[in-house]
């Protein structure tokens, strides 16, 4: 794991998420994050920032984080459609933001 990584709690059970990990690197070349701002990930960062960001940012930045984690593809969309599509979406952003901001800060911002 990466020092990008976090374990998190959530309704969808304890997952590690890791956007840093050379499996997720290679996909965010494939997959950006389209939207206001660009697709990079800094573009998604300022579109949470500003509370603009979409459905897709949050799906997208869960599952990859997911598969980053050692996730499955497969598992990783089974745990989205089951935790995330068609659910409220705010607590599911801020999750999504805290694995987004990981990505930029690492582990100090745990102050390690």
């Amino acid at each position: 794991m990466s020092k990008c990584a976090i374990e998190i709690t959530w309704t969808g059970g304890t997952h590690v998420f890791d956007l840093a990990s050379p499996r997720v690197r290679w996909m965010l070349r494939q997959q950006p994050f389209p939207g206001q701002y660009g697709d990079t990930p800094t573009a998604c960062l300022r579109r949470f920032d500003e509370r603009v960001y979409s459905p897709n940012d949050v799906e997208q930045i869960i599952r990859i984080g997911l598969i980053g984690g050692g996730e499955s593809p497969e598992s990783a969309d089974a745990i989205i459609a089951t935790h995330i599509t068609g659910q409220p979406m705010a607590t599911n952003a801020m999750l999504a933001n805290a694995v987004l901001v990981r990505l930029f800060v690492g582990d100090e911002v745990d102050g390690a």
